[in-house]
């Protein structure tokens, strides 16, 4: 039988939409209400994806250009090593590729886009992807099964050194037909449409991929709406509608083209849209997306996941959970928004207060001084000094918010915190690929728990850069993976809190918020997964 025989997926994500949003988000579509949709069947759907909150907007009109500005260039385009992030260059991969598969916003459901269904008849063991007819790259190459197995078993290659080589590693790929893939995980995964439409969605053209990293790096050809005209290293790029888009017939995109400008003052960025200078960007900050709200025109989405500071557990001090508890202790979530003015939401965990999965019997410790000192001093008598560097991204958020966790520790006896600020580039490979840091600061969107969770916390995902090992986190990671019931997940999901909570592998300090920015001329803003803009129907009043 087919997937019609699990329950349906219907996730609650409430978010808080600020008053001047016209409910735009697509990840944001259902965030203002707690109602359930009949969702589709997870990986059933073949249906086109739903609307977005958006559709409160009137649809954009034919023509014309716009000007979306980023906080900094793309290092490179093609669907391996760039971050599918949605403040980062996520927005140009979903005008380049075309998603397969999106997570809905509000309920949560996968839905279709470029791709045509995804279905399991075995509760995981493995699934059946199917393509929609009649697509082509934009360079005249087939879209077909044959390319969706060429990119994810390019993912899977150490050699490729892809950003998502966890997602594609281990599946066993088979071409049925033109237009189908059957695929066997590694292990049994119920939520696996999850992981496709969140780490393996965008396809690149085997032609172009053939050409080497060098060239699909820069020159990237996919099936998306735009194509990239061109791209003048650090001041911005020029995409044009893709003549032989697959929804040409459809009237999109609506836009001809647009121009993507770097200015990487999140502050410049809102005057230059207040003032018309420039249209739309993607914003994280929450104060910004307040103001933003307030000025012009903002969609906010809260998400699972937010602001926090990661430990290295396999490097003192913070090898010893005294040590991460003590930091945390010594720390208010609420104070920081207080005193930077930077609209933080304080958070208990890494799920949202809001979240369907939250567990409120599993929160953070409370600030405590007198035990956060307590432990401090413990831990000197023993010749174990809490003396730490903490790895941040340089840029004026981060480094007022690391200095201020700097200010309150230095009230603190035998403790002490420095601070090392990386570009981007710099910083990732610090952290990420050489795991050189004994704290870091990171954010985390996560618009369901699959596969990011498993992702940063399971003890052999390469992608725990923390270094934690926990038996009980690896059993409820693995109990959500391997359900699509909503009480089992909401149960496993409740387990990892309490563990996370217990070990402190990390102190998120705040929930994590996301959202476009855009004037009055934009319409047709609709977004995907954690706060992704779908390109093709973006457009002009």
């Amino acid at each position: 039988m087919p997937r019609h025989a699990l329950p349906a997926r219907r996730f609650r994500r409430p978010s808080a939409a600020l008053a001047a949003v016209a409910l735009s988000f697509s990840l944001v579509a259902t965030a203002c209400s707690d109602s359930d949709s009949d969702g589709d069947t997870p990986g059933q759907s073949a249906a086109p994806p739903a609307p977005g909150a958006a559709s409160a907007q009137p649809p954009a009109r034919q023509g014309g250009q716009l000007t979306m500005l980023a906080v900094q260039d793309s290092a490179q385009l093609d669907v391996f090593r760039t971050a599918y992030v949605a403040v980062t260059d996520e927005p140009r991969l979903s005008a380049l590729y075309d998603p397969l598969f999106v997570i809905q916003p509000g309920n949560g459901a996968v839905v279709p886009h470029l791709g045509e269904s995804v279905s399991t008849s075995d509760g995981g063991l493995t699934w059946t992807l199917k393509l929609r007819p009649n697509v082509q790259f934009s360079d005249g190459t087939p879209f077909d099964a044959a390319a969706v197995k060429t990119n994810w078993e390019m993912h899977a290659n150490p050699a490729t050194q892809s950003l998502h080589r966890a997602a594609a590693a281990g599946l066993v790929l088979a071409v049925v037909d033109p237009l189908t893939l059957s695929v066997k995980p590694p292990a049994p995964n119920a939520n696996f449409d999850r992981t496709l439409a969140q780490e393996l969605t965008y396809i690149e053209s085997p032609a172009q991929l053939a050409k080497g990293p060098e060239v699909y790096g820069s020159q990237p050809v996919g099936a998306g709406p735009f194509v990239l005209r061109s791209w003048v290293r650090g001041n911005e790029q020029v995409f044009v509608r893709n003549p032989t888009y697959w929804q040409k017939d459809k009237g999109l995109p609506k836009l001809d083209g647009f121009t993507v400008k770097n200015v990487p003052d999140i502050q410049q960025q809102l005057n230059s849209v207040k003032s018309g200078q420039a249209d739309v960007f993607t914003s994280s900050d929450p104060a910004l997306l307040d103001r933003g709200a307030k000025d012009a025109n903002a969609s906010v989405l809260k998400v699972d996941g937010g602001q926090y500071f990661m430990f290295n557990l396999a490097r003192a001090p913070f090898d010893d959970p005294r040590a991460r508890r003590a930091v945390s202790l010594a720390l208010d979530p609420a104070e920081i928004p207080r005193v930077l003015d930077n609209g933080y939401i304080p958070a208990k965990g890494l799920f949202a207060a809001t979240s369907q999965f939250f567990a409120p019997a599993s929160v953070q410790a409370a600030y405590d001084q007198a035990e956060a000192q307590r432990l401090f001093d413990e831990l000197e008598r023993e010749g174990k000094k809490v003396d730490f560097t903490y790895l941040i991204p340089q840029n004026p958020s981060s480094k007022k918010t690391a200095e201020y966790m700097q200010s309150r520790l230095h009230t603190y006896r035998n403790v002490t915190m420095r601070v090392e600020a990386l570009e981007i580039g710099a910083y990732i490979v610090k952290s990420a690929i050489q795991k050189d840091f004994q704290g870091l600061l990171t954010q985390r969107w996560v618009v369901d728990p699959e596969p990011q969770l498993f992702n940063a916390f399971h003890s052999r995902s390469p992608l725990n850069y923390g270094g934690y090992v926990s038996a009980e986190a690896d059993r409820a990671l693995a109990a959500g993976r391997a359900s699509v019931d909503p009480a089992v997940r909401k149960q496993a999901y409740a387990d990892l809190q309490k563990a996370l909570v217990q070990d402190m592998p990390v102190w998120v300090y705040s929930e994590a918020v996301v959202g476009p920015i855009y004037n009055d001329k934009i319409t047709g803003v609709e977004l995907y997964n954690a706060g992704v803009l779908f390109m093709d129907r973006i457009g002009l009043k």
